[in-house]
């Protein structure tokens, strides 16, 4: 299953290049984060529905991107949202330390092409250079998800360290 994730995670990250997605030149600037009002959160976490504006707002944070993809009448989905990013510590992690996206395949089905959804829910870190950090797909539950969030936080820290 890395195996996968890891082959998913090299797509990926040159679909994000190939597709556009995230490049300066593609995303205009916005206003800086820390004069931005406080923003409505969606499910209480999701600051974002739009890939360019999370990811305006990494390259200003130099944060990670969190990509949560669903679709419509996707039980996992909703139950992921209702208990996994529902739990204290996942919901203050992702608010705290990255640049949080959510995306509907009914609202976006271009967006969810280009980052090459196979599964629902899906979810992705990206760094701000657009290093894909980790892919999950499927549901998990809250410990495992905190897990994996901390740890793709940890290599972009290290990363940015060098």
């Amino acid at each position: 299953m890395r195996g996968i994730a890891v082959r998913t995670a090299g797509a990926l990250a040159i679909g994000l290049i190939a597709a556009g997605i995230a490049g300066a030149e593609d995303v205009p600037r916005t206003a800086s984060l820390t004069t931005a009002a406080t923003p409505l959160l969606r499910h209480g976490v999701f600051r974002f529905a739009s890939y360019p504006d999370a990811w305006t707002a990494a390259q200003e944070s130099n944060r990670p991107i969190l990509v949560y993809a669903t679709a419509p009448n996707c039980p996992h989905c909703v139950r992921m949202i209702n208990e996994t990013f529902a739990a204290s510590p996942v919901k203050r992690l992702a608010v705290e330390s990255f640049e949080t996206v959510y995306v509907d395949r009914a609202e976006q089905p271009d967006l969810a092409a280009k980052l090459k959804i196979r599964y629902f829910p899906t979810t992705i870190v990206v760094a701000p250079n657009n290093q894909v950090l980790d892919v999950i797909e499927g549901y998990v539950d809250a410990p495992t998800l905190n897990q994996r969030l901390k740890t793709s936080f940890a290599a972009h820290q290290n990363a940015t360290r060098k």
